[in-house]
């Protein structure tokens, strides 16, 4: 095995892990299996038809009316609650923005849609989204460190009485709603409806999910996999909907509840279905940032709805890392060079051995096509001779393998830490660099020009070129190819992703050149 072929492998590894994570795992992350012979409360729920005598969309305009909703704000959220159906006509984060302009509007996470959030389904063939509610309160306005609560209180013609109890902390993301129902055919069981939230201003077009935490495992489905078929789920500790950098979730209080992946009319929905109790059926909802240290403080292990991998002893120690060199620097970009220079610093000693074998491997490079010439048709012999061709001159082709392969946790560790980063959404770096979270665009006669991720392309044509040359031409081609594919791959990534990756080029080509002087 020589060096040349080892950097091929481990670039198409790299390659292949990348492509693996974003377009595979985000995928394809499987939804538990319904447990046969389940009892009648662990049963898969039925498909959510909601074939309820709908609101008009004269009534959906009424209700979204900013003069109609009940307006709750506390320290962090800005909600407004329909008196039809009593759902979740908007709902906003106050400290995190739509756009990077710092005075643009609260970020929104309700999607105008004909279905809003917290609709309940009641039964099999109605929901409460034609239903007028009356609140017991106008308004409701709190502090930190206070509680409060509305109560909305709907009839049907039928007589069927609906209460929603909406519970609010002063300076959390977690509510709770409580609902009653009563009268006759009352149903045994009620369903809650959440629904996506709109793009979070980062451009990640199609990277919302629908997810789920069922039986401690994470499932994922793309809302295209939603709209395609119905995905029944076990009893789910937590489910709902994703953004790259925030999550609505719904959590059911008395334990783990069955729920469904579907969509209604294209509208894909999450459903949790919960039974209707002498206290009535009682759900948290959590919408705020994916942050993992403020999922952690809400419990109900959300913080699992940021996934590190099979690397996050690495991503989540890096992360860290990250937030407390912006505390020394003031600026995430400069955080993030810090923190890349700080790794490769730490990694010398793995880079100095994978150069020098690679020198050495060099230098016999000659001897090797030699013998390849003369044992090309008896494998055996020609193994034989080149491991005693590695004995006299003492070079162990193995040797720059172990390095490269402590380094790839490193790297996986810290790329998954700046992908979960919500701390580089609207962060800005330097010059035209405004959002670190966002793929660099210079605006050059109309064009945006990725001009972050061509600089990264143009270090690793230079770190090939002053790498040593080994293997034949066809593996030194493909190797050159290598920077055109990464370039390529990269010019959607976030601006910090790529500000990682020129950095790190830039530290390896120094590297590099300082070693390559002192073996002269």
């Amino acid at each position: 095995m020589d060096q040349r072929r080892l950097l091929l492998a481990f670039g198409l590894s790299v390659l292949i892990l990348f492509v693996y994570q974003e377009l595979i795992v985000r995928r394809y992350r499987g939804a538990a299996p319904v447990t046969p012979g389940a009892g009648p409360a662990e049963q898969a729920p039925a498909p959510a038809t909601i074939p309820q005598k709908p609101a008009t969309p004269t009534e959906l305009a009424a209700s979204a009316e900013g003069a109609e909703l009940i307006p709750v704000e506390t320290r962090v959220i800005r909600a407004g609650i329909t008196p039809l159906g009593a759902r979740l006509g908007t709902l906003e984060l106050k400290d995190y923005r739509r756009t990077v302009d710092p005075d643009s509007e609260p970020l929104e996470l309700v999607a105008s849609a004909p279905i809003l959030p917290i609709t309940l389904q009641l039964g099999t063939d109605a929901s409460d989204a034609a239903l007028t509610y009356h609140p017991d309160r106008a308004e409701l306005k709190l502090e930190a460190g206070e509680q409060g609560e509305i109560v909305f209180q709907a009839e049907s013609l039928t007589g069927l009485r609906v209460e929603k109890r909406y519970r609010f902390d002063g300076d959390g993301y977690v509510f709770h709603v409580v609902i009653h129902v009563s009268g006759e055919g009352a149903p045994r069981s009620v369903g809650l409806i959440l629904t996506p939230m709109p793009l979070d201003g980062t451009g990640a077009t199609g990277r919302e999910t629908a997810m789920a935490l069922v039986n401690q495992r994470l499932t994922e489905k793309t809302l295209i996999d939603v709209r395609k078929q119905l995905i029944p789920l076990e009893p789910a500790t937590w489910v709902g909907f994703a953004a790259p950098y925030f999550l609505s979730v719904a959590i059911p209080v008395g334990g783990p509840a069955p729920a469904v992946m579907t969509a209604v009319d294209d509208v894909p929905l999450v459903r949790l279905d919960m039974p209707l109790l002498e206290g009535g059926a009682q759900v948290a909802v959590y919408a705020g940032p994916r942050d993992r240290e403020v999922l952690a403080r809400a419990g109900q292990q959300l913080d699992r709805a940021l996934d590190f991998g099979m690397f996050w002893f690495i991503a989540i120690p890096l992360l860290q890392a990250l937030r407390f060199l912006h505390r020394v620097t003031g600026n995430y970009g400069v955080a993030i060079i810090a923190l890349t220079t700080l790794v490769k610093v730490a990694t010398i000693p793995l880079t100095q051995t994978t150069f020098r074998n690679m020198r050495e491997m060099q230098k016999i490079q000659p001897q090797m096509a030699k013998l390849r010439e003369r044992f090309k048709d008896d494998q055996v012999a020609l193994q034989k001779e080149m491991m005693e061709l590695y004995r006299r001159h003492r070079v162990n082709p193995l040797t720059g393998c172990l390095p490269m392969i402590l380094q790839m946790p490193i790297f996986f560790g810290l790329y998954t830490a700046l992908s979960h980063a919500i701390e580089l959404r609207h962060a800005p770096f330097a010059l035209w660099i405004r959002d670190l979270s966002a793929p660099d665009r210079l605006m050059i006669g109309g064009i945006g020009v990725p001009v972050l991720t061509l600089f990264m392309g143009a270090s690793m044509f230079l770190q090939q070129w002053l790498t040593p040359q080994q293997g034949d031409p066809t593996q030194q081609r493909m190797m050159m190819f290598m920077p055109l594919i990464f370039t390529f791959m990269f010019i959607n990534f976030p601006a910090g992703l790529v500000l990682y990756w020129l950095v790190n080029n830039l530290l390896t080509i120094a590297q590099q050149y300082t070693m390559m002087r002192s073996a002269q």
